[in-house]
């Protein structure tokens, strides 16, 4: 009897899961949903992120208004995932993870859970589902998203840089999203956003491969970037995968012949609207705001959230588009930042919204 009560006691004394749900959302199994309710602050899941954890995020953002006026932040995730290094059949795997960890903002998050580890054959479609799946594996999860909206407002997404010969490559590899997560956890807005960049456990020499794009319910939006050790903050409403706090724009040759790298948007003085700085992703760029300026009086875009959806769908990469930019979108999201939801069309399928609450609820 007191073998038994001795086993019992470590019985409750063995760490919960950290999982409360999971459980898959669309038909083809690319998108699952997690309630986190574990400490991912705990040194235990910094240290397997650190040995685990990557990201490599291409994609396109936007900030504009649907027609009631509130303020929506557009979002594509752009990365090639493929089954093995022997098949190059693309494949993914994304959560809309919920989080409220104590003494933190609530938040409503997409993840790319193959980057918690890209060699484990079960992190595809349909394999949470399958049988030896540990969701274990899933623990480092908030510090794999690529954006995300906390109770606040606040929106925040990353998007890969290229780093030029000679200059600093970020220390880190998973730093950026480790900002995501600590700038939803403890930011309201913005401003707290950027003022984050100097406080956070992380810093810009870590994070410098990637630029943070922030916007709020106030209407305010940021983006934020390191580079050498520099951090700038640009006011942009568009963002894809070159610097936008310079202007050094590179030029490419094909078959002996010079070609821009980018078509230069201007007012109608002729003023450049936008700076090109080094990168890739300059011909998503165009393609976003070109349509922007359609919808854009007294300084500020409204469109439809039908016509946002659209305007993403222009600049969606896949095997046919990887010239021009990092293949493969692995989803399209729209959040509204009043209302701090989320909708998502994973994989290219747009017959379908899936709309969830920063509590986690599933609204559509």
């Amino acid at each position: 009897m007191k073998k038994l009560c001795l086993i019992l006691s470590l019985f409750l004394l063995l760490p919960l899961s950290r999982h409360e749900e999971i459980r898959r959302i669309d038909g083809d199994g690319y998108l699952y949903y997690m309630d986190y309710t574990g400490d991912y602050y705990s040194s235990e899941v910094m240290d397997q992120m650190r040995k685990r954890g990557y990201i490599d995020p291409g994609c396109s953002s936007f900030f504009t208004h649907n027609l009631d006026g509130e303020p929506i932040s557009c979002r594509n995730y752009d990365y090639p995932h493929c089954m093995s290094g022997e098949d190059r059949t693309l494949t993914g795997l994304n959560f809309v993870i919920h989080c409220k960890s104590e003494g933190k903002y609530e938040s409503i998050a997409m993840a790319d859970a193959v980057w918690c580890d890209q060699n484990n054959p079960l992190l595809r479609p349909g394999g949470p589902d399958k049988e030896g799946f540990d969701s274990a594996i899933l623990d480092i999860l908030p510090y794999e998203c690529m954006d995300g909206i906390n109770e606040k407002g606040l929106f925040v997404s990353i998007m890969k840089l290229d780093i030029k010969e000679g200059e600093q490559p970020g220390r880190f590899s998973d730093a950026a999203s480790m900002l995501v997560r600590y700038m939803l956890d403890d930011c309201a807005n913005v401003e707290e956003a950027i003022a984050k960049v100097n406080t956070a456990i992380v810093t810009p020499e870590d994070w410098q491969g990637c630029h943070v794009f922030v916007t709020d319910a106030e209407d305010h939006y940021a983006l934020i970037e390191s580079r050498n050790s520099l951090v700038s903050v640009i006011d942009s409403d568009v963002v894809t995968n070159f610097y936008l706090g310079s202007d050094d724009i590179q030029d490419y040759t094909v078959n002996g012949t010079l070609r821009e790298g980018a078509v230069k948007l201007v007012d109608e003085n002729g003023d450049e609207l936008y700076r090109f700085g080094f990168g890739h992703g300059y011909h998503r760029f165009v393609t976003i705001a070109s349509q922007l300026e359609r919808y854009r009086k007294d300084g500020r875009t409204m469109m439809p959230e039908s016509s946002a959806l659209v305007i993403l769908q222009s600049a969606v990469q896949n095997p046919y588009t990887e010239s021009t930019g990092t293949s493969m979108t692995q989803y399209s999201a729209i959040y509204n930042n009043a209302e701090k939801t989320v909708s998502v069309w994973p994989f290219q399928n747009y017959e379908t919204e899936y709309r969830f609450d920063v509590s986690g609820k599933q609204l559509r």
